[in-house]
């Protein structure tokens, strides 16, 4: 195990994940393991683990806190993530041996929605690097929309569709390498409020508000090509989320699949009527698909059956989501779903395996019914 967490190619995601291997392996065979503690906690990048997993959890252990050699790794650790982020490139001015971090990068594009007060439907995006907790603006849009869908295949962000007036087709993707907007092939169907998402290198547009159909864009081709019909209509808010092969969409509490090589729709079970909710965000993680509103569930595909998960800590609405990683986080959004409402700047985030939500940082969109990738 020490050959494995004190490799700086380690891919872990996040350094917690390194920190839990640890723990883990010592508490299998305590007696005869806890004398490798300190050796293997030299080897995980303290300094880089999430704030709030070394407040909840790191901190607590006492295993840790016992041994003279961890509680100095904790003391660095405290001492880093107390420093702000500005001076943080100069902690190890004093050393030659600077850890590697080994933390993936995540970045959230924020891209449409509307301004509470004004109703305004701005063009501006920003972009969220949760590792560092830093925004950044981009190019804006070409189109102004909000109510509009974004999904990310292979490395390139789509926003399509949306609301600006009217219902939208047109679609846009992102260019990284010139750092603007490009059109592409507009939908065959206007849509707003639809659900999204990429499966098996062809991008899915499904229903939206008073629709039901479905088209796939292949960017190989840049065309949209005609999908069979929801085996049910929508009356407001649609949404999209794939495991593997199998596309699973979601109104109202009715769910289906659909199987992208047999292409047909096939009906789930529907979700129990206290759980429903008109608004909600909707994704997916290994065999369940998780419904993100006032009250939030779980639909496990392989026993076909919904149950309750722990609420969000705010009440919000028109907020956005995103799984990254092992976790839910959860933007923006107002405290009203009318103009009387406040933005919400508190980023939450759900961890799937304790069913726990956090606030774990805060962040100034001011925008609401916009969508991220």
């Amino acid at each position: 195990i020490q050959d494995l967490v004190e490799d700086n190619k380690l891919s872990v995601a996040w350094e917690d994940n390194a920190y839990k291997a640890i723990i883990k392996w010592i508490k299998y065979d305590l007696t005869k393991r806890q004398g490798y503690l300190a050796n293997l906690m030299r080897h995980v990048r303290l300094t880089f683990v999430r704030t709030d997993f070394l407040r909840d959890h790191i901190l607590t252990e006492s295993m840790l806190t016992s041994d003279p050699q961890c509680s100095q790794f904790l003391i660095e650790a405290l001492r880093y993530q107390l420093t702000p982020l500005s001076q943080r490139s100069s902690f190890w001015s004093q050393t030659t041996n600077v850890p590697t971090n080994r933390n993936a990068t995540f970045h959230v594009l924020f891209a449409g929605g509307t301004h509470i007060k004004t109703g305004t439907e701005p063009r501006m995006c920003k972009v969220y690097d949760i590792t560092n907790n830093k925004m950044s603006p981009i190019s804006d849009m070409l189109d102004c929309r909000f109510g509009n869908s974004v999904i990310s295949l292979n490395g390139t962000v789509y926003s399509v569709g949306g609301y600006c007036g009217n219902e939208l087709r047109t679609a846009e993707y992102y260019d990284r390498i010139n750092k603007k907007w490009t059109y592409i092939k507009p939908m065959n169907t206007d849509r707003c409020n639809f659900g999204i998402c990429a499966c098996d290198n062809l991008i899915y547009a499904i229903g939206g508000h008073c629709c039901s159909s479905v088209e796939s864009y292949n960017p190989a081709t840049n065309k949209w090509y005609t999908c069979p019909n929801t085996p049910f209509p929508f009356s407001w808010c649609c949404r999209a989320a794939v495991i593997n092969h199998s596309i699973y969409s979601m109104c109202m509490g009715s769910c289906a699949r659909f199987d992208s090589r047999e292409g047909g729709w096939y009906n789930l079970i529907e979700m129990p009527g206290r759980l429903r909710a008109a608004r909600f965000e909707f994704m997916s993680y290994e065999s369940s698909l998780f419904s993100i509103a006032q009250d939030c569930s779980r639909l496990d595909i392989r026993a076909n059956r919904w149950e309750a998960i722990s609420s969000m800590l705010s009440k919000r609405f028109d907020y956005s989501a995103a799984i990254i990683a092992d976790d839910i986080y959860v933007f923006g959004g107002a405290s009203k779903a009318d103009e009387d409402g406040e933005y919400i700047n508190s980023v939450e985030r759900y961890n799937i395996h304790n069913n726990q939500w956090t606030a774990v940082d805060s962040v100034e969109v001011k925008v609401r019914r916009g969508e991220l990738q």
